[in-house]
């Protein structure tokens, strides 16, 4: 297994079935792997929070912003695929930082209610009011980590601007509340956040497989653990993006990942995941 600084790892460590041998499996038969089940769209980089196990923490990352034709760019041509999966508005930043947030959410579902909407928010700038209109929208679940530096003396408090909002949804399917520490242990972000461990001992990671990730500038990245743009395998305004997610250099990195052998970016990175969560 990974071997970390901390031992607060976010990590996972229930039993769940391998994901290696189906897309070892999709691959033989049909000499490409499946489509993306998830799309992380970055509007833009930044975050209202400063957490110390975080990659913004480690890296100065420049203020980026999506233009608004490259997100209808992406949306219209999820649509085109007819895609049903789910489209994360943020990727390592805090979506409600988007003041055209709204607008993005009108714009995908008047263009296909088969899109799935999430976001993963602090919740600093939550309020049950806006959490209506977001759902009112369109907005189909939003995930809140609530970050605290005394989670061990008071394990089952919330923070008091996320009280209400829990009051309001805590039985709500579409909302995911979770108690988070200020000393927890992050993957290390392909190298970007500075930590040990043995490079020979890796879990497989199906990330490649199943996430198409987007930056703010429209590039298509390797996965969400590309914080500094390291990789780049197309660019939707000039690309499309079955060819992208099928480009010759991401299978490359993706058959050596089956093969039990990291390249490239995922060389240096210690994340893993090897069930498919969707």
């Amino acid at each position: 297994m990974i071997q970390q600084i901390s031992n607060n790892s976010v990590r996972c460590t229930e039993t769940h079935e391998s994901d290696i041998d189906f897309l070892r499996k999709f691959y033989a038969n049909h000499n490409h792997f499946p489509v993306f089940q998830q799309v992380l769209i970055e509007t833009r980089t930044d975050c209202n929070n400063h957490c110390p196990f975080c990659p913004h923490t480690f890296n100065k990352k420049p203020l980026g912003v999506m233009e608004w034709n490259c997100y209808t760019t992406i949306i219209d041509q999820l649509c085109e695929m007819n895609y049903n999966g789910r489209v994360a508005l943020m990727l390592s930043n805090e979506p409600l930082l988007d003041g055209r947030l709204e607008d993005m959410i009108v714009y995908a579902k008047s263009k296909s209610q088969r899109l799935f909407l999430d976001i993963t928010t602090n919740g600093r700038l939550l309020t049950v009011e806006l959490v209506d209109s977001l759902f009112r929208l369109g907005l189909d679940n939003i995930n809140i980590n609530d970050y605290r530096g005394d989670r061990d003396k008071y394990p089952k408090k919330w923070s008091v601007y996320l009280e209400p909002i829990y009051a309001a949804y805590w039985n709500n399917p579409k909302v995911s509340f979770k108690r988070r520490r200020l000393n927890e242990s992050l993957p290390n972000y392909a190298g970007n956040i500075p930590q040990t461990f043995s490079k020979e001992d890796f879990g497989f990671c199906n990330y490649p497989f199943r996430k198409l990730t987007i930056a703010y500038n429209g590039d298509v990245l390797l996965c969400c653990d590309d914080f500094m743009y390291d990789t780049n395998f197309g660019n939707v305004m000039n690309d499309n993006l079955i060819d992208c997610w099928n480009a010759s250099e991401l299978n490359t990195i993706r058959l050596s990942l089956l093969n039990n052998k990291r390249i490239g970016l995922c060389e240096r990175c210690n994340d893993f995941q090897d069930y498919n969560t969707f």
